[in-house]
């Protein structure tokens, strides 16, 4: 739960940032809601994937953070609406902003114990 707890603060941070455009002292708790309802949907396919034998690439950070990027993408164009041009502009650039979280993160000191956790998928002795 670890390796994905921190995965839907990523992707819940990004989304906040961008529904309330940067104005971070405007957020309502509606905001707040509304980007942990997409950080919560985001991690489930994450979740699913560590109980299959693909979660060995969870030990990478790159592929990671794409796995991150991709279902941020997802959770936030099924959430809600985009607040910028476009229909998908908001989910794209909320994508971007959490894979590069999760990139950022794991180059912290907390980032690579969180992901030290994860070379237990990448053990031949664990199918």
């Amino acid at each position: 739960m670890m390796l994905c707890g921190h995965k839907a603060v990523e992707t819940g941070a990004a989304c906040l940032f961008l529904m309330v455009q940067g104005q971070l002292a405007q957020a309502t708790a509606s905001h707040f809601l509304i980007a942990s309802e997409t950080g919560l949907l985001a991690v489930f396919p994450l979740v699913g994937i560590t109980w299959t034998r693909h979660a060995r690439h969870f030990t990478n950070r790159w592929m990671s953070a794409l796995f991150v990027g991709m279902c941020g993408f997802l959770a936030d164009a099924l959430i809600h609406h985009s607040h910028y041009p476009g229909e998908y502009t908001e989910a794209a650039l909320t994508a971007l902003a959490a894979a590069a979280l999760s990139l950022i993160v794991s180059f912290t000191p907390i980032g690579r114990r969180i992901d030290h956790l994860a070379e237990t998928f990448d053990d031949p002795a664990n199918p």
